[in-house]
């Protein structure tokens, strides 16, 4: 298995470092097995030294809307500091890598690609400053206007209404270690759980001077 990255910064601090400051960077990825495609993965990487203030994501906002939807769902109702148990992730590393999707072909499902492909995500992205991986379970069958963005990626998936097949994969997602952040569609585990030898120093060698690969 092997995946061609694509990584963009979605932030306005290009002059600054990110392995320095405050950043939101775009991943994708197109993944290939056995020399076939095999579908894509989609994240963002997100650090800011205060998450828990809404003041930090505001520049943020702007910018990329799916960040926005993000940190509201995370976030208690009342918006004064992210659901429970996710401060506990963050108190001491406050970077947040979010995988949005991990879509397959159906020739390459129910093989432990998914699993795989998490682990690739997470050793590949994984700085000193990452505290939590987030994955959104929403099935991408029911994304909105998920019929018209993915094509086999869909394809065979199965069709029951959004809360049963969104809880299928939440307790799918609980034999890969993550846990379920209670009111979201989010699983959440810490980077070293995932991955055991993460690759610390990822920001040179794929950003590069561009900002994207």
């Amino acid at each position: 298995m092997h995946i061609y990255w694509k990584i963009k910064r979605l932030d306005e601090n290009y002059e600054q470092s990110p392995a320095e400051g405050e950043c939101l960077i775009e991943i994708e990825g197109t993944i290939e097995c056995d020399g076939q495609p095999a579908g894509s993965v989609d994240a963002f990487y997100l650090f800011a030294e205060n998450p828990e203030l809404p003041a930090a994501f505001l520049e943020f906002w702007d910018m990329d809307s799916g960040t926005c939807a993000v940190f509201e769902e995370i976030m208690r109702p009342d918006h004064q500091d992210f659901r429970d148990p996710l401060p506990d992730f963050l108190c001491v590393c406050a970077g947040i890598l979010c995988v949005n999707f991990i879509a397959l072909y159906p020739q390459f499902r129910r093989r432990g690609l998914g699993r795989e492909v998490m682990r690739e995500l997470v050793r590949n992205f994984t700085d000193d400053r990452l505290g939590v991986v987030l994955l959104n379970a929403q099935p991408l069958q029911h994304l909105p206007h998920g019929y018209d963005h993915f094509g086999d990626e869909v394809r065979e998936l199965p069709w029951n209404s959004p809360d049963e097949d969104l809880e299928r994969l939440i307790v799918h997602f609980h034999t890969w270690g993550m846990q379920h952040l209670p009111g979201t569609r989010f699983l959440l585990a810490a980077p070293e759980f995932l991955c055991e030898e993460p690759a610390t120093d990822w920001y040179p060698g794929l950003l590069g001077d561009t900002g994207e690969e």
